[in-house]
């Protein structure tokens, strides 16, 4: 009894829960500073035991402990409530568990398989074949397919049609004699590359075109995702036509830095001069990067672990993904990137600590949320997982200081700067205090066998689409009718609205797709996506050739850019918007036959709104078919769709509906490449209007497979031995198709 009455009691909690796991000090208010820091005050909460206690409820507590054994401060209603809940917590978090017990237990087998049964859809599309296997995250084109079920099984009968594979084998011929085709190269460097740096300085372009792309380097980037301090940069390479520092060409990051910066700048580069050697060209879009690749794969642990070193590999990957590598090679170099990161110990606050400067601690700042932002972006894109730790981010967001505003030099770091101050780093200080409640919802949806609870979805959408509300007016995109000179400036406001987008519009467009209709904040999810997906097709105004010609008097570079960087989204955007003209549909016809009148929203978007919303998108589309980035795949896809969605004809006329459109929307693509490739005008995303002679020339072309190219014998002999490959889908539909066509490599 002694032992017993001298043992010590369990202490009250008094922290709060978000204290406790980061073993941070609370101050114990409510909320509390840590979490007031960490922009998550509303999370803050003391509720697993009293923070206090009465003297009546200590004695109280100690009668419950003498009756029944439970803790100090819980009843034994409680107490069960807790060890129940957490046991629910364990099993929905171990899914395999089950399975992996109904192996060894056949009598539990019966059980397991009615609740997969059960089980939600996963929000992605597994392929097998055989050994191999394949996820489509939800934003692959795979997946998106299977929301427009109608759309798929008709472009699977509309294969074998003649007229229509026909049409689609000249696009995809002409498509590919009207533009130059971007390579990826995937393979590694070989190990002949000894002397990787000496290469890269050598194969360095003349100074000339260095400068020019410099310049657009640092007019076009730099803004949302930050890596250099461009007055150290510039000094650095300024250094390299001096020939003052003998060591820049043996064994600094400076040439590998540049290298790299020119492989980015090569994407916003106008149309090479006549006049000009088109050799560095070739270099920077093939060369340049596996060569920047040997000179890493050649670096010691040591040096792995420079901070200059882990800004080429950024730097590398940026350019890499502006090659249009693939998405999932993009999530896992990303994934990569973020490990190397940490080992340097980026993710951790640096600031005061011994050996790192003012200017070194705001670079790994820099560098960090940069980071962490191309790999939530790549998850995004891929329908992966992030792989981003759960941080304190608060004091790993970089201030909003200029470039000017300190150097290597400073003893210390000036005040950061209002946000309603433009500065250099604007952009991504904002993007970067979104990113816990970014990442918070992008965790939420990693659970891709979980059922997504619509409450809980809703409350951290509310809390992206508030970050909206709050952004500074410098970074808006409202601005009238006219668009800025500084294009670089316009397509990182772009870039800062489409990051915060992105997050809410993979919460929400799952629970469009659910059951959910009858809930009550299905409405505001409704709302939110449509928004957001508008706003996004909105960015193509400012990117429309006459808007830019008139501003920069340079369309080309700009308008590809753009493409090149929210294309998927576009797509995304545009089939959202069909996905709500299909459930205005449904809504409709379910009230009609309840006998209920239509609502009357004088708000709302009208349907024909819509439609012409998504016929814009595909114009644009069309336009640019020969053009760096476009797809074909993707034209007739949304094509397709709009058809089925647009109008509630019976399942006879909406089929011919759909035929006339694909067929439509293949002849346009075709008239359209005919242009550049007829008159010679390739690689211009401004054709010059033909002449009356040429229009009636165009005009009179062949229409049927038989005549195409009659008149052009050479690229009609090349037609002939053309093997086209345009209509396949993927095995993930179960489509039963003539062998003639590869579905699986349509949507590679």
């Amino acid at each position: 009894m002694d032992d017993a009455s001298s043992r010590k009691r369990p202490r009250p909690v008094v922290s709060c829960l978000r204290c406790r796991e980061k073993k941070l000090k609370c101050d114990r208010t409510a909320p509390c500073e840590n979490c007031i820091k960490a922009q998550c005050g509303s999370e803050c909460t003391y509720n697993q035991y009293p923070s206090s206690k009465t003297k009546n409820d200590v004695a109280q507590s100690s009668h419950q402990v003498h009756a029944s054994g439970n803790p100090p401060g819980l009843g034994s209603v409680e107490d069960l409530q807790q060890r129940v809940a957490k046991l629910e917590d364990l099993l929905s978090l171990r899914p395999s568990s089950a399975h992996t017990t109904t192996q060894n237990s056949p009598a539990l087998s019966n059980v397991t398989n009615q609740s997969s049964a059960a089980s939600p859809r996963l929000l992605g599309t597994l392929v097998v074949k055989g050994s191999r296997s394949r996820y489509h995250g939800q934003n692959d084109r795979v997946t998106l397919l299977n929301q427009f079920i109608e759309a798929k099984e008709f472009i699977n009968d509309i294969a074998k049609d003649p007229q229509v594979t026909a049409l689609a084998k000249q696009v995809q011929f002409l498509q590919g004699k009207s533009q130059s085709k971007i390579t990826s190269p995937d393979a590694e460097a070989d190990s002949e590359f000894s002397l990787a740096l000496l290469k890269l300085r050598e194969f360095l372009p003349p100074k000339s075109i260095c400068d020019r792309l410099v310049d657009i380097y640092c007019r076009h980037f730099e803004r949302t995702m930050r890596i250099l301090h461009i007055p150290t940069f510039m000094r650095q390479y300024n250094q390299i036509w001096a020939n003052t520092d003998p060591e820049i060409c043996k064994s600094s990051c400076t040439i590998p830095q540049v290298t790299a910066v020119l492989c980015m700048a090569y994407a916003m580069d106008d149309p090479v001069p006549a006049n000009e050697d088109t050799a560095h060209r070739s270099y920077l879009k093939n060369a340049a990067i596996e060569l920047t690749q040997a000179w890493l794969d050649e670096l010691g642990r040591k040096q792995r672990t420079e901070l200059p070193t882990i800004q080429v590999e950024a730097l590398l990957l940026l350019a890499r993904s502006l090659r249009q590598m693939p998405p999932e090679k993009i999530w896992s170099s990303t994934g990569a990137l973020v490990r190397s990161a940490m080992v340097m110990g980026l993710h951790m606050d640096s600031s005061g600590t011994p050996n790192i400067s003012p200017f070194q601690a705001e670079m790994r700042r820099r560098v960090w949320v940069t980071i962490i932002e191309m790999d939530l972006q790549a998850s995004m894109n891929a329908g992966m997982p992030i792989v981003a730790p759960d941080l304190d981010f608060a004091p790993l967001i970089p201030a909003n200081l200029d470039d000017s505003d300190f150097d290597d030099s400073s003893m210390e770091l000036p005040n950061s700067k209002p946000l309603s101050v433009m500065t250099d780093s604007l952009a991504q200080v904002y993007l970067a205090s979104s990113l816990p409640q970014r990442i918070k919802v992008m965790s939420l949806l990693q659970g891709a066998s979980v059922e997504i609870d619509v409450a809980e979805a809703v409350k951290h959408g509310r809390r992206v689409e508030e970050f909206f509300s709050r952004k500074p007016s410098v970074l808006g995109l409202d601005t009238g009718s006219k668009n800025p000179s500084d294009t670089g400036s316009l397509l990182h406001r772009v870039l800062l609205d489409l990051y915060m987008r992105r997050p809410l519009l993979c919460l929400y467009r799952p629970l469009l797709l659910g059951d959910r209709q009858d809930h009550p904040v299905f409405s505001e999810i409704q709302r939110a996506c449509l928004e957001s997906s508008l706003a996004i097709l909105s960015y193509q105004n400012h990117y429309d050739s006459r808007v830019l010609k008139a501003s920069t008097g340079s369309p080309s570079s700009p308008q590809n850019f753009f493409y090149l960087c929210c294309k998927n989204d576009v797509l995304w955007a545009a089939l959202s918007v069909c996905q709500h003209i299909k459930l205005l549909h449904h809504t409709a016809a379910a009230r009609q036959a309840s006998g209920i009148q239509p609502i009357n929203e004088a708000k709302a978007q009208s349907e024909s709104t819509l439609i012409k919303t998504v016929e814009g998108t595909i114009e644009r589309l069309i336009h640019r078919i020969g053009q760096r980035g476009s797809d074909l795949k993707d034209i007739v896809f949304l094509s397709v769709a709009l058809q089925s969605v647009r109008s509630p004809s019976t399942s006879q006329d909406k089929g011919h509906i759909m035929y006339e459109g694909a067929k439509k929307t293949l002849s346009d693509c075709r008239e359209n490449l005919m242009q550049s490739v007829v008159l010679g005008d390739q690689g211009h995303s401004v054709t010059p209007p033909p002449s009356t002679n040429e229009v009636q020339y165009m005009a009179d072309l062949p229409q049927e497979q038989d005549q195409f190219l009659a008149d052009l014998a050479d690229l009609a002999t090349e037609f002939d031995n053309f093997q086209g490959d345009v209509f396949g889908f993927g095995d993930a539909y179960n489509v039963d198709i003539d062998s003639n066509w590869n579905w699986d490599h349509m949507w590679q």
